[in-house]
């Protein structure tokens, strides 16, 4: 499917206008605004998760999955039109015509190569959908988006299944099933509220995207989005995932939790895909964390006694905490120790310490 991109900055018209960079710091869902996501490094996902497992010892798969499917339906239920499940139902429209729609907005978000290879939709517990996925931006999250699309498309609940076809590909079937009834009322996504900002991203003149955007690159035959300056993956998807995945094993496994992923972030940041001098501009940060749809940064120091920083409208803190501490460690050589506060308006504070 033919995915139309900007002749002068290169970013798919799906995700010029389908989403507001706003000057709060936040990424918002043009067609409705509560709903905001965030374009970050998808190379950090999958190490997160299996660093916080490290720590904790006990697998948090199953939470994951829940978490991101449920999160991955509800932003794709808005994009079904009006009467869409009423044509599937009475034939009128072929459900492999609407699942190819969705994967050309997965190849603009960056989740990789996602092909229908066989499925039957008759209105019964028998029906199921095969598709083989190639370069997910998370062998996690990735892996269970094909069955949040079905869902949106259907309206039933959904199991799936995987098996790995090796070259970094693998085959998902789908098929009908309820979802795990202890999850039912719980993994409740936390409400973002767009505080004010002056933040000013400079639009694209022929697309309106903020020019930052030109410096990533997309690849709509893979479905991969790169920095050209590093060659680091991004994508698109709901920092409400990342958050009530850390909130729901906090219910299950302690109050220790937020300290654990901020631990495993300082960690996977250390391990070399992130750098020191992405802190020497606080200009440059301050952008680089805005058209990531991370906040506003209001106040930010650095040095060898610490660093302190202030970031409104914060989202996946916990990320961004430990991101800071690693960074600050890599770039002074010295142990440290981080204190944070998240107000109940997403208000964030960093302090980091150097050990004695």
């Amino acid at each position: 499917m033919h995915i139309n991109t900007c002749g002068e900055c290169g970013v798919p018209e799906y995700v010029s206008s389908e989403h507001l960079w706003l000057d709060c710091g936040l990424i918002a869902q043009k067609r409705d605004q509560r709903h905001v996501v965030i374009f970050i490094e998808s190379e950090n996902l999958d190490p997160l998760f299996k660093g916080v497992e490290e720590l904790i010892g006990v697998s948090i798969e199953r939470i994951v999955l829940t978490t991101r499917r449920r999160a991955g339906r509800a932003y794709m239920a808005r994009m079904v039109p009006a009467g869409v499940r009423e044509m599937l139902e009475d034939g009128r429209l072929k459900l492999a015509d609407i699942f190819n729609g969705f994967v050309a907005i997965g190849f603009a978000l960056g989740y990789g190569k996602f092909e229908l290879l066989d499925y039957r939709f008759e209105h019964d517990e028998d029906d199921y959908a095969v598709v083989r996925v190639e370069q997910p931006y998370s062998a996690v999250f990735g892996l269970c988006d094909p069955a949040a699309a079905m869902e949106a498309l259907t309206g039933y609940e959904l199991g799936f299944e995987y098996k790995e076809l090796g070259g970094d590909a693998y085959e998902v079937r789908i098929f009908r099933s309820s979802h795990p009834d202890e999850y039912k009322d719980r993994l409740i996504m936390r409400p973002y509220d767009h505080g004010k900002g002056d933040i000013d991203f400079e639009p694209c003149p022929s697309c309106g995207a903020p020019r930052e955007l030109s410096d990533f690159r997309w690849d709509l035959e893979r479905g991969v989005i790169t920095q050209g300056a590093t060659g680091r993956r991004m994508a698109f998807f709901a920092p409400t995932v990342i958050d009530a995945i850390f909130a729901e094993l906090e219910k299950e496994l302690g109050e220790t939790i937020p300290e654990t992923v901020v631990e495993a972030q300082r960690r996977f940041t250390k391990s070399g895909m992130y750098s020191p001098q992405e802190i020497d501009d606080v200009e440059v940060l301050r952008k680089q964390l805005a058209v990531r749809g991370l906040g506003d940064l209001k106040e930010f120091e650095a040095g060898p006694s610490g660093l302190r920083m202030r970031l409104d409208n914060a989202a996946i803190h916990l990320m961004v905490v430990g991101l800071m501490q690693g960074i600050y460690e890599m770039a002074h050589g010295k142990e440290s120790a981080v204190e944070w506060e998240l107000s109940p308006e997403g208000d964030l504070e960093i302090e980091v310490k150097p050990r004695a």
